[in-house]
């Protein structure tokens, strides 16, 4: 298996990993609206919280689809996605540095933004993916 089939393989998990968290944003909001012990926020932080998980199952399906049939598109597609990872990885690290955190601030999501970030932007940064021929031409 080349270098650049494997970075695709692990761009899909990463896109199954985010329509996952998707999925969890449609069916528990409260988890992603609420306070820390769970509960229910105002209803227009859960109605948010939804869209959010809405953005992420089909945006992340929608690369992981080109990704199989399309690899060229799809290592667009995450990458694009891949940015907007690391976009919320600077938010969170705006959010330590700027604001008041109660408590201490979670460093597990940072890293996991950062790996997911990074993961998705692997085809399209692995030079393999212009001296490939047949279909995976790019």
């Amino acid at each position: 298996m080349s270098s650049y089939v494997l970075s695709l393989l692990l761009a899909v998990v990463a896109c199954v990993i985010g329509g996952a968290l998707g999925g969890i944003a449609l069916a528990r909001p409260a988890a992603l609206a609420g306070s820390a012990d769970g509960q229910a926020g105002p209803a227009p932080r859960l109605t948010e919280a939804r869209t959010l998980g809405g953005l992420l199952i089909v945006s992340h399906a929608g690369a992981a689809l080109f990704l199989g049939y399309q690899p060229s598109v799809g290592a667009a597609m995450a990458f694009v996605l891949a940015l907007a990872w690391f976009g919320a990885a600077l938010g969170q690290i705006a959010s330590v540095m700027i604001g008041p955190t109660e408590g201490r601030p979670n460093l597990g999501n940072l890293t996991f933004a950062l790996l997911i970030a990074a993961t998705l932007a692997l085809p399209f940064l692995n030079p393999a993916r212009l001296v490939l021929r047949g279909g995976m031409m790019v």
